[in-house]
């Protein structure tokens, strides 16, 4: 934790339905963590958990009374800042029961907290009639292949658009075709004045850049060209063109496949017919990135309370995090990216705002799933990489692009024998960073010093630009031209001249200083 508020407006929607699918009790999700939005008891609309406060027991207790089914609370998912993350989204630190401190290594903790119990969990994959491709994953292996964004073993057909299900009859052994079929109608209006010349009747079917009116000659003719297929219809000079688009998918589905749905069942985008896993890759591209969130933490959830495990949401929403950091850019706009370049969202978010603050064309991007090795090293840190795996060939790319480490993470602080920063280095890290606008003693001395012999040697032993000359500016004054003196006669070498030198100029200086504040005054 790095910040104390990233101030996102964003949050995480937990509902019971989805909490009794892990299965998890709705009431320990919400435990700990911060409200993003007012809770309110619809019935009394009474706010019984305000926004950016912690849900602690006695709200736990409200919200149970009044039958909240669905509370936005602040996530390490949507939280917004750059590096680590922010108190609030992380909320209460389960160990001490309280907010979670500035300097928290909770990247470490949330690790710990699902590779530990990952040792209890079994070590198995069940076999279903043999097939090898219909293999079931469950325990440890189906947990790596979730935090790896494997594609799955037995992995399920998954429709790419909403529609109405079309399951033919099975014949045989033969694989069979489930259709998805979504129809989209509405209505092009073209209003004509008197001058235009019709050319299509009522009811006549007309095709994309068909010609439906014209009016003049040469070069002032105006055509009217539909912009779609579809069935004419005519009111006095207004054209109007029904057009009826119908997308049809079909999916092969092998004959040992067990299907989740029926003919005439209503689907949406991104979901399954038949039985096994859904690719988290493929739900990103459908739903987007909230889905595969949810999924991701849901699907590693329930693998853990399967064997009885009860591991807090927020570990996993911080692996998750990292999983989804990463975005690939479509089109680059006026942005020095490359097209298909890997970066950094937060990055990308930057280069962006810097571009639309000088009125350029910003570059947009898609979010890409990756696996918790490939996330290690694509790091900004290639020290922190190249400690992981693949050593040569990190180091050896971080040589050829001249690549900066800032030393932000843990890892790369460690290799190189610096203070770290969490816990105590974090505070260090903090007071160092307030220091650094501002002098030591022994500079503000200096600084102090050098003032002081300006301002006489000016004539103005006013040094501290109040407008009037204290005796104490008048005697400093007068003491730094004592030691300036000294210095230019080359007294240094014998310190019985340096001392008398000074004392001599101090002595004349002195009166001369205080004469002058007089006059002044």
């Amino acid at each position: 934790t790095r910040e104390d508020d990233c101030e996102t407006d964003l949050g995480t929607w937990m509902t019971r339905e989805e909490s009794d699918l892990i299965p998890e009790p709705f009431i320990e999700r919400l435990i700990g963590r911060m409200a993003a939005i007012d809770v309110v008891d619809e019935k009394t609309g009474e706010v019984i958990v305000a926004r950016n406060a912690e849900i602690g027991e006695e709200a736990l207790e409200k919200i149970e009374a009044a039958k909240v089914d669905r509370v936005s609370v602040r996530s390490p998912l949507t939280c917004a800042a750059r590096h680590g993350l922010c108190r609030m989204c992380y909320g209460r630190n389960l160990a001490t029961g309280e907010l979670v401190e500035l300097g928290q290594a909770v990247g470490i903790i949330a690790a710990q907290s699902i590779g530990e119990p990952g040792t209890q969990l079994t070590m198995r994959t069940f076999h279903t009639g043999g097939v090898a491709g219909e293999d079931i994953t469950q325990g440890l292996p189906r947990v790596e292949e979730l935090f790896e964004a494997r594609i799955p073993k037995g992995q399920a057909t998954m429709t790419e658009i909403d529609g109405i299900v079309e399951v033919p009859p099975a014949s045989g052994d033969q694989p069979i075709a489930v259709r998805v079929t979504h129809t989209e109608s509405y209505d092009t209006t073209f209003k004509l004045t008197r001058q235009h010349e019709i050319l299509v009747a009522e009811g006549d079917e007309v095709t994309e850049g068909q010609l439906l009116a014209r009016m003049g000659e040469g070069e002032e003719l105006v055509e009217v060209k539909a912009s779609a297929g579809g069935r004419v219809t005519k009111k006095g000079n207004t054209l109007t063109l029904h057009t009826v688009e119908i997308d049809l998918r079909e999916y092969p589905v092998p004959h040992s496949a067990r299907l989740r749905v029926a003919d005439g069942d209503n689907v949406s985008a991104g979901d399954s017919l038949t039985e096994g896993s859904l690719n988290p890759k493929e739900l990103l591209e459908i739903k987007g990135v909230d889905t595969v969130q949810r999924f991701l933490v849901g699907e590693v959830q329930k693998v853990y309370r399967s064997q009885g495990v009860t591991i807090s949401d927020k570990h996993i929403e911080i692996i998750v995090r990292q999983m989804l950091r990463k975005v690939t850019v479509d089109n680059a706009g006026d942005t020095e990216l490359l097209p298909s370049e890997l970066i950094d969202r937060f990055e990308f978010e930057e280069t962006n705002n810097r571009i639309l603050a000088e009125g350029g064309e910003p570059a947009t991007a898609q979010t890409v799933l990756l696996g918790v090795t490939k996330a290690s090293l694509n790091t900004s840190s290639f020290l922190a990489a190249a400690s992981f795996q693949e050593t040569t060939r990190v180091l050896t790319e971080a040589a050829i692009n001249g690549a900066k480490d800032h030393l932000i993470g843990l890892k790369e602080n460690v290799i190189i024998g610096k203070l770290i920063p969490a816990g105590t280095g974090a505070e260090a890290r903090r007071l160092q960073a307030e220091r650094a606008g501002q002098l030591s003693p022994a500079e503000e001395e200096q600084q102090r010093e050098e003032a002081a012999a300006r301002a006489f040697l000016s004539g103005d032993p006013d040094t501290d630009g109040d407008g009037d000359v204290e005796p104490d500016e008048a005697e400093a004054a007068a003491r730094e031209a004592g030691d300036t003196v000294a210095e230019l006669m080359g007294a240094g070498d014998n310190p019985e001249m340096e001392a008398a030198v000074e004392e001599q100029v101090f002595d004349e200086l002195t009166e001369d200083a205080k004469e002058k504040a007089a006059v002044k005054k």
